[in-house]
């Protein structure tokens, strides 16, 4: 049983009349505030003309506001006092963020609560941004690792938001208008679809009454829905595109599972032993023992309804046929489950890391933010730890039986490699 707990950190949750939601932990021993805004938005609410649309909204909330119209004014006052800002857009939620000493805590917030609502979208900036995307999008297809990341997700989730490109195609970026923006503000960002999560060195009241201040006359709206996921796969597939690269870029995925399914954590733990970490069994087998790869490791991902098992490698041209057989090898072995002591050390290894995360109040906002915005809920570090001490290697080995079938397996492979036919006979378990 791992019993690595943290001194508990309290979130505290505030509803205003609007709708938003403030989170907020208290964190006397540091010296910053981070400010997490979360949006439930992302890529995968967009229609196939709407593709790109919620990335190049992000962007422009940097280009000026009523009250700060030069982008100068956006960056210059968070950095001008050693701060960091930034946004994010995934496949369901969009994020803006800052850290920052806990002195500029209130002309901080002040500044992305006015980005949120005071953008200008001037059509100049519009047009100028859309050509540092297009540039971005060229960029992601130039590097076979991202590559093969775009073409796993295409076989995972086809014809679905999930299988495109965050930031769209060339096409739809083209295709998007100043209107479509506007429309898309007027639709997610409202106050019921926003979380404001706060960590660091300042009381929850002073949080909620600086909140209280910016946002209680935003007015509120019913955002649109998903599109759920209702691809099933029956047979493995491979999609191999060649390119003159030093290494080959190959990834190995299966359809996984979602946030709110109950063994999510044994899946997470399986992961952990296959593939994250020096000590893992990829890493020993691949790199150590064999020397086929410089880096290989395995990771999930947890959306609402779904989610993916993956397992990336990069490897010389000459040995992918190795590298793939050993990957498969190690993946039959776990399949069968692992041993009692070995999941232990899994379950320390996560432990551990969410410890090491929370002594930070980026991560604390981010942590309480995300969970709120996804699920309608928060979990302490605590509860999780005591939900991954729960599981056994009985569930280990049921839920890997479930979920590493031939027949849902996916490859990936960019690089200068023609063998289709070889590597299709190694794709099975």
């Amino acid at each position: 049983m791992t019993t690595i707990t943290d001194a508990p950190q309290e979130y505290r949750k505030t509803t205003l009349p609007n709708g938003l939601r403030v989170v907020a932990c208290e964190m006397p021993h540091t010296r910053s505030v981070s400010i997490s805004i979360f949006i439930g938005v992302g890529s995968r609410y967009e229609e196939g003309e709407e593709a790109g649309l919620s990335h190049f909204l992000e962007h422009l909330l940097f280009k000026g506001t009523k009250n700060r119209p030069d982008p100068v004014q956006i960056s210059g006052a968070i950095e001008g006092t050693g701060g960091m800002l930034n946004a994010g857009t995934e496949q369901e939620l969009t994020v803006y963020w800052c850290k920052v000493a806990q002195p500029h805590f209130d002309e901080s917030l002040d500044l992305l609560v006015d980005m949120l609502r005071n953008s200008l979208f001037e059509q100049d900036s519009i047009d100028k941004e859309r050509m540092v995307i297009l540039e971005e999008l060229a960029m992601i297809n130039d590097y076979p690792g991202a590559r093969v990341d775009s073409l796993i997700d295409e076989m995972l989730w086809p014809e679905h938001p999930l299988g495109r490109d965050i930031g769209g195609t060339k096409e739809s970026v083209t295709a998007i208008t100043r209107q479509m923006m506007l429309d898309h503000m007027d639709t997610y960002y409202s106050p019921s679809n926003v979380v404001i999560s706060i960590a660091g060195n300042i009381p929850p009241a002073e949080v909620v009454a600086k909140v209280e201040e910016l946002c209680a006359d935003w007015p509120t709206a019913s955002p649109n829905g998903w599109n759920p996921v209702t691809h099933t796969q029956s047979e493995s597939q491979l999609r191999l595109e060649y390119r003159k690269t030093e290494q080959v870029h190959l990834t190995v995925a299966l359809p996984g599972l979602g946030l709110q399914d109950p063994d999510r954590y044994a899946l997470d733990l399986l992961s952990v032993a296959l593939g994250e970490g020096m000590s893992s069994r990829l890493f020993v087998e691949l790199r150590e023992k064999r020397g086929l790869a410089y880096d290989v490791h395995s990771g999930v991902s947890h959306f609402q309804d779904t989610g993916a098992f993956i397992i990336s490698a990069g490897v010389d041209p000459k040995r992918i046929y190795d590298a793939v057989e050993t990957i498969m090898d190690q993946v039959r072995e776990v399949r069968d489950g692992i041993p009692a002591d070995e999941l232990e050390r899994a379950k320390q290894l996560v432990a551990g890391r969410l410890m090491l995360r929370m002594e930070d109040t980026r991560a604390v906002s981010s942590w309480m933010g995300g969970q709120e915005a996804l699920m309608g809920d928060m979990m302490s570090v605590d509860e999780v730890v005591h939900q991954v001490n729960l599981v056994t290697p009985e569930e280990v080995q049921r839920v890997a039986g479930e979920i590493l079938d031939t027949n849902r397996l996916n490859m990936a492979v960019v690089g200068p490699c023609r063998g289709r036919k070889r590597l299709e006979k190694l794709l099975r378990l």
